[in-house]
């Protein structure tokens, strides 16, 4: 889905491309070649930014630009409201790069973002890279193309600093990536672990996924349950940050969420991981050896 909207799409649309957020990272993305069709920000219709033209509304840049492909840079109070507008007006896919969303509005939103076929990730995510396609978002910030090459393994992360890190030892290793996904680390997201990796391995080109888990919620745990069904079926090789927090009291803060009275512990986790046959990292060192074992062929000695 990812490389098909990216490689035969009109272009981004980008929601809150007038703020300084929107603004910096419209400019990283034009630099690296990202084709932008339009921008969005009410009010501001009829001007431009960085040479994009700037719509009032989404329904109106979709009508003018047909794009199906959304970044969105909206504040936090419009966040929620700038996904149901996406939503409503076509948009396909949407990147939500705003945190501290209010919970209530945030869940009404991805109710209607379901009900219109639209696929939302995030929010708090660093965007969605498709190595020598396109890129949605900013990973790896204004460098971008520094770090990832095309390639065989995707990349599904609950850090967005930890999605490009691992893009980069992929270069490193001779491997590349096939895509690489933030899905962000707040408790509710558009797109979960489980729903992350399932695209990223539809990819093509995806020959293993790599996972970066983090503290809070029980998204790992109900990964393992998808992989022990069947559901995925490329090798996944999991790292999960975080095993000393589970000595430390339930709910504090940990990264970007508490763990949370009803959420797993690393420990718990990774066992999960390991008996549905998911090969478990407690490095990258341990990331490398796996992929050796996974796709041995693939990997530069």
């Amino acid at each position: 889905m990812i490389r098909r909207l990216l490689e035969a799409g009109p272009g981004l649309l980008v929601q809150g491309i007038t703020g300084r957020q929107g603004q910096l990272e419209t400019r990283w993305m034009l630099e690296s070649g990202v084709k932008v069709a339009a921008g969005v920000t009410p009010g501001k219709g009829g001007s431009e930014v960085h040479g994009v033209p700037v719509f009032d509304t989404v329904a109106a840049a979709v009508a003018a630009t047909g794009a199906q492909v959304a970044m969105s840079y909206a504040p936090p109070q419009a966040a929620a409201d700038a996904v149901a507008e996406a939503a409503q007006a076509g948009i396909e896919l949407i990147v939500v790069s705003s945190e501290n969303i209010p919970q209530h509005r945030w869940l009404r939103a991805l109710e209607v973002a379901r009900a219109h076929n639209c696929r939302v990730i995030g929010p708090n995510s660093q965007g969605v890279v498709v190595p020598g396609v396109a890129r949605i978002g900013c990973p790896g910030g204004d460098e971008p193309w520094q770090r990832f090459a095309p390639g065989s393994v995707g990349i599904v992360s609950r850090s967005g600093g930890m999605a490009s890190e691992l893009s980069m030892l992929m270069r490193t290793w001779g491997l590349g990536t096939s895509v690489q996904m933030s899905i962000g680390g707040m408790p509710t997201v558009g797109t979960t672990l489980t729903e992350g990796v399932e695209l990223v391995a539809r990819d093509p080109n995806t020959r293993a996924v790599v996972v970066f888990g983090e503290p809070s919620s029980s998204q790992e745990v109900d990964l393992a349950r998808a992989v022990a069904d069947g559901r995925i079926e490329v090798p996944i090789i999991a790292m999960v940050a975080g095993r000393a927090g589970d000595s430390l009291p339930t709910a504090l803060p940990f990264g970007h969420a508490p763990r949370g009275a009803d959420g797993a512990t690393v420990q718990e986790k990774c066992a999960a991981l390991a008996d549905a046959g998911v090969l478990v990292a407690r490095s990258t060192h341990d990331v490398r050896a796996h992929l050796v074992e996974a796709i041995p062929a693939a990997v530069s000695r």
